[in-house]
C-alpha cells in the first residue's frame, strides 16, 4: 500500500500538480486508490483552467463510498476555493522551437493586441477614407534620424512602411519598441501605397479599472528577489521580516492580519547565473540554497498562503514564459503546506482582486529604450508594459522567450495589481487604477552589479490592505 502510494504521489507531480494533506488523506482512505486517481487525473487535465493544488473538492465527485469530513476541512475548502484562484500560470515544461513555431507564436500575439486594439472606442471610431488610413500591426523595424523616425509594420497581408514627420507625433514615436502591436493613423503617399505618413500611435493600452466594492479585509505581503545563497544576502533584515510576520516585532497588528505573501521570484542566488558567481556564495550547492529557503519560510504562520514564482537565479526554464521552480530541485519549498508555486506569469484571483505577478525580467531590455525610464524607478517602465498590454513585447534582446502555441505574455486580463522585481529597487505607483509594485530585493550590491550601475535599494516591504486598498511600505534595515 505504501508503495502504491508512493508512485500515486510521484505520479501527480510529475503531472505538474501538487497536493494537499488532507486530499491525499481522502485518495488513502478510499477502497481503490489507483482507480481513484486515474479518474481525478482524467477530470483535471479536461479541465480548461487546470489547478495548481488538489484539494478535496477535486476529488470528492469521484468517491462513491461517503466519507465524513470534518467541519474545519470544510471550512477550509471553502477559504481557499473562494479567496484563491489559479487563472493562467507559466508556460510549459517543453516547446518546439521551429522557425514555424516562432512565426505561429508571433501571429497569435499579432492576432490577440489587434483585436484588443479593435475594441478601443478611438480605434474603432477611425474609418479608412480617401488616403486616410488606419494600419494595426506587429513593428517589424524602427529607425531614426535627425528630423524623422522610420517604422516598418507586418500584419497578415504584408509589410507597410510609415513614416514620422511631425514633430509631435515623433515625440510619441520615440516610445515604440521593436515586435509590439500599435495602430497608426496616417495619409497614404500616392506613389507608393505601401507607404504612409503616421498622423498619430495607439497603444492598446489598459481601459480604467472600476473595483468592485466588496468587503474585504487582511493584508497582502510583496516581496523578490531575496537570494538565499550569496554572500550579499540580507540575513539579519530578512530574519527581522520573518519575525514581524510571526508578530514578534514591531507593527503587530498588521503583522496578525496578513493573509498572503507573494514573492516574485529569485528565492535564492543560484548557481552559475552571472560570471564568477561562485565567489559571491556563501552556499554553492543549489539544492541546499533551496533547503535554506525553505527553513526560513517554514518559519512563517501556516495560516499564511505563500504564493512563490520563478526568477532568472532560480532552478528553472530560463525563457519565458516559465514552469514553476523544477521540483526535484526546489522539493523543500513544495513540501511546505502552506506554499503555492506557479510560472511565470501568474494571473491569480485572490479575495476577488486580480494579481498579475511575473518577475520583471523584460525591464532590463525596455528601461533603456523608453524615455524617461530608469533603473531607480522600475514601476515607470512596469507601466510601460501595460500599455503595450505584453509582458515582453521585444524579441532577441536579453529577455529569452520560447516559441509557445499560445501567447500568454499578452495582458488580456487586466489586473488590479501587478507585481514584479528583478532590478532591485521598489517602487509603487498606480495607473489607470491599477497599483503597480516592485518589491526590491534581500540582497546588498554584487560586484557584478556595481559593473554594470545597478544600485540595489533593498529591505522596503510593499504591503496592501484590503480593508482600504492602501498600499503602506515597511522598512526592515
Amino acid at each position: 500500500m505504501e508503495s502504491t502510494l508512493k508512485s500515486i504521489y510521484s505520479t501527480l507531480l510529475n503531472l505538474g500538480y501538487q497536493i494537499s494533506p488532507e486530499a491525499f488523506k481522502l485518495i488513502k482512505e478510499s477502497e481503490n486508490p489507483e482507480t481513484l486517481v486515474s479518474e481525478l487525473i482524467k477530470k483535471l487535465e479536461s479541465m480548461k483552467v487546470k489547478p495548481i493544488v488538489i484539494e478535496p473538492y477535486h476529488i470528492e465527485p469521484l468517491i462513491s463510498k461517503k466519507i465524513t469530513i470534518s467541519t474545519q476541512l470544510e471550512k477550509k475548502k471553502e477559504r481557499y476555493e473562494s479567496h484563491i484562484k489559479i487563472l493562467r500560470s507559466g508556460g510549459k515544461y517543453s516547446v518546439d522551437s521551429s522557425p514555424e513555431a516562432f512565426r505561429l507564436y508571433f501571429l497569435d500575439r499579432f492576432k490577440k493586441l489587434k483585436s484588443i486594439l479593435n475594441l478601443r472606442a478611438d480605434v474603432k471610431a477611425f474609418n479608412n477614407s480617401n488616403k486616410k488610413v488606419k494600419v494595426v500591426g506587429i513593428v517589424n523595424s524602427k529607425k531614426e534620424t535627425k528630423d524623422k523616425i522610420l517604422i516598418e509594420l507586418e500584419d497578415e497581408k504584408g509589410i507597410t512602411k510609415v513614416i514620422f514627420k511631425d514633430k509631435d507625433v515623433r515625440k510619441k514615436a520615440v516610445r515604440i519598441m521593436l515586435d509590439e502591436v500599435i495602430c497608426v493613423f496616417g495619409t497614404i503617399i500616392e506613389k507608393d501605397k505601401n507607404i504612409i505618413i503616421g498622423e498619430d500611435i495607439i497603444w492598446p493600452d489598459v481601459l480604467p479599472k472600476t473595483r468592485q466594492n466588496i468587503k474585504r479585509e487582511g493584508y497582502v505581503v510583496f516581496t523578490s528577489d531575496i537570494h538565499i545563497g550569496s554572500k550579499f544576502f540580507m540575513k539579519q533584515q530578512f530574519e527581522s521580516f520573518i519575525k514581524w510576520l510571526r508578530g514578534e516585532n514591531n507593527e503587530k497588528e498588521i503583522a496578525s492580519k496578513v493573509k498572503y505573501l507573494i514573492i516574485a521570484g529569485d528565492i535564492v542566488d543560484g548557481v552559475g547565473v552571472y560570471p564568477n558567481q561562485e565567489e559571491e556564495l556563501i552556499i554553492k550547492d543549489i539544492y541546499k540554497q533551496y533547503e535554506e529557503a525553505a527553513y526560513y519560510l517554514s518559519m512563517i504562520p501556516e495560516d499564511i498562503k505563500i504564493i512563490i514564482i520563478p526568477g532568472n537565479h532560480d532552478a528553472c526554464r530560463q525563457t519565458l514564459p516559465t514552469p514553476p521552480i523544477y521540483k526535484d530541485i526546489g522539493a523543500p519549498l513544495y513540501s511546505l503546506k502552506n506554499v503555492i508555486m506557479l510560472g511565470d506569469p501568474s494571473f491569480i484571483e485572490i479575495e476577488n482582486l486580480i494579481f498579475l505577478v511575473t518577475h520583471g525580467r523584460s525591464l532590463d531590455d525596455i528601461i533603456p529604450i523608453i524615455p524617461n525610464c530608469t533603473f531607480k524607478e522600475p514601476q515607470k517602465a512596469m507601466i510601460e508594459l501595460l500599455k503595450s498590454r505584453h509582458l515582453a513585447p521585444i524579441y532577441g534582446e536579453k529577455t529569452p522567450i520560447a516559441p509557445e502555441p499560445e501567447d500568454v505574455l499578452v495582458i488580456d486580463i487586466i489586473p488590479d495589481i501587478f507585481h514584479a522585481g528583478h532590478v532591485h529597487v521598489w517602487g509603487v505607483s498606480e495607473y489607470q487604477g491599477i497599483f503597480v509594485i516592485n518589491s526590491g530585493t534581500w540582497q546588498k550590491q554584487t560586484k557584478y552589479q556595481q559593473s554594470i550601475g545597478i544600485e540595489p535599494a533593498p529591505g522596503i516591504v510593499p504591503v496592501i490592505d484590503l480593508s482600504n486598498f492602501k498600499i503602506i511600505t515597511l522598512n526592515f534595515l
